[in-house]
């Protein structure tokens, strides 16, 4: 009730954290918690809201494996102090995080971020994640090439370590910082943010394995900022022979390249529905082998 804290953990070596139903507080924070994976099943959801930066965050850790939202399950948080964060060992798969106004950050630190909509042909019309700022970061990839992760946020970061990574945004977006905090519940209901914090991320990277790199708009324009995690003068940038798409779709959208996009050697196509701008020292670099 009211501002009640949360703690669901399961301690023991190997244990899992299955919810059939929701989770609910008024404005308290939430920590869910397993030794090795959490499922949300059916329409089970995280629901609180925040009002304050000690109050509605959303703590989901799998130390040793993953996390899983069925397609209908939901995390809420309202207030634009709201935050989430979900951290796996391996994979993490992705129902639908609405935090508006507040911000997300997701790892998946050996595996993937996988949509939980399942659509073997084309991109679904289901958002992942609503969010004011938006963290991404996989062991593998981001998304998979038939079946985007669907965004609506303002700032993005993404970073993949072995695959590649796609995106695909609503409305118009910025490629720059992204770091957060939530409020971690402990047994005596008290809380504390020193382990349970993502430090500012940067740019959009696939840093191992050719990773490819997709980011596209389907309203909106598109901004790349040289962020300060690295601050080296990069917004994008694609590993060995990784592709690069950054596409705004929407009529009337452009895009605005404040940092350099690079890749390896792999093709880089920068397609907006009306106007590109590169200002400053902004480049666009690959190389060709064949």
């Amino acid at each position: 009730d009211g501002t009640g804290n949360i703690l669901i953990q399961a301690l023991g070596a190997d244990t899992d954290i299955t919810a059939n139903a929701d989770i609910v507080s008024g404005s308290g924070n939430v920590s869910v918690l397993a030794a090795r994976s959490i499922v949300f099943t059916g329409t089970a959801d995280i629901r609180t809201s925040s009002s304050a930066g000690t109050s509605g965050s959303i703590d989901v850790l799998a130390g040793s494996g993953s996390i899983t939202q069925s397609a209908t399950s939901v995390f809420l948080s309202t207030g634009a102090t709201a935050t989430a964060r979900l951290l796996a060992a391996t994979s993490v798969t992705v129902g639908d995080i609405e935090l508006s106004l507040g911000q997300v950050s997701i790892t998946a630190t050996a595996g993937a971020i996988l949509d939980a909509d399942a659509d073997s042909s084309t991109n679904d019309t289901d958002q992942d994640i609503t969010a004011s700022a938006l963290r991404l970061s996989a062991g593998t990839s981001i998304g998979e090439s038939v079946d985007h992760l669907e965004t609506t946020v303002v700032t993005l970061s993404a970073r993949a370590g072995n695959g590649s990574i796609y995106v695909l945004e609503a409305d118009a977006l910025i490629v720059d910082d992204v770091g957060l905090s939530v409020n971690r519940v402990a047994s005596d209901a008290s809380t504390a943010t020193g382990s349970s914090t993502d430090g500012v991320q940067s740019d959009i990277r696939t840093t191992g394995g050719s990773g490819n790199i997709v980011l596209r708009t389907t309203a909106g324009s598109i901004t790349l900022n040289n962020g300060t995690a690295p601050s080296d003068d990069t917004a994008v940038s694609a590993d060995g022979t990784g592709n690069i798409l950054i596409q705004a779709l929407g009529a009337d959208t452009d895009i605005t390249v404040n940092a350099d996009i690079t890749s390896g050697s792999g093709n880089v196509s920068v397609l907006a529905a009306r106007s590109i701008v590169l200002t400053g020292t902004a480049d666009i670099r690959t190389s060709s082998t064949a």
